[in-house]
């Protein structure tokens, strides 16, 4: 299983998140490292633990279609292997990164449930972007699913088991399960056994999950339950979470 930390970058900074509610967020205050744009949040997580690997949540993008392409352009440039979701919500926003970032330098790029209404998102995009690229973010809020207000009707009426069940049939390469209610709130991750469900029905499927990590215990159980990846930022910027915690993850 691996440790992929996130950037939640707002206004060029990246700030701390907290229970999803995104006006209220701050930039971060870390014990890795005194600033908080992202370049050097990122430069301390390969200092301090060796990771190369991040998940950046463009808050611009996703909240007011406007990405902070100069930032993503600085970490894109730095090898780093990036997830992004810059509120990718149509085949227009995929091309308006494009002029900015080669996709194909992009790990994986993310269209997030809250933009997204169906999978006319995913079928516009499919053709831009290569098979293994493409991760779909099951965004909820307390286990319900968080929907963007145009969302169609089918998917207004479905639980997060359904939309995850058409999204994977529909085909990506990482699906990611993410309670915003849990971001920040070091409680534990709340999606565990929407996770477990996940693994059973799609053994080979790529499973991406985080939000409320509190300890090593929380990493244990989530590899138990078949997730390939942790999504994590407030454990490792406040110390809960030290290298010789995540040596076996390495």
């Amino acid at each position: 299983m691996r440790i992929i930390p996130v950037l939640d970058v707002l206004d060029r900074q990246v700030v701390r998140g907290i229970a999803g509610q995104r006006e209220s967020y701050q930039p971060i205050q870390s014990q890795l490292t005194s600033d908080s744009d992202a370049a050097s949040i990122a430069q301390a997580f390969r200092d301090v633990f060796g990771l190369t690997e991040f998940y950046v949540a463009d808050l611009d993008g996703i909240e007011r279609g406007a990405p902070n392409f100069e930032t993503l352009q600085t970490l894109q440039q730095s090898q780093a292997k990036l997830w992004l979701d810059v509120g990718t919500n149509s085949r227009a926003s995929l091309q308006q990164l494009a002029q900015h970032i080669p996709l194909n330098s992009v790990h994986r790029i993310i269209v997030g449930l809250e933009g997204c209404p169906d999978l006319s998102v995913l079928e516009s995009i499919q053709s831009m972007v290569s098979p293994d690229q493409l991760a779909f973010s099951l965004d909820l809020k307390q286990g319900t699913p968080l929907l963007p207000a145009h969302a169609s009707e089918a998917w207004a009426n479905a639980t997060a088991w359904e939309i995850a069940q058409q999204v994977l049939e529909f085909g990506v390469a990482s699906l990611i399960v993410l309670d915003l209610a849990a971001v920040g709130m070091g409680s534990g991750t709340p999606t565990q056994l929407l996770c477990s469900t996940i693994r059973d029905s799609y053994p080979e499927q790529e499973l991406i999950t985080g939000g409320g990590i509190r300890d090593v215990e929380d990493l244990q159980q989530l590899e138990e339950v078949g997730c390939e990846g942790v999504l994590i930022a407030s454990a490792l910027h406040d110390g809960r979470l030290t290298v010789k915690d995540l040596n076996p993850y390495l």
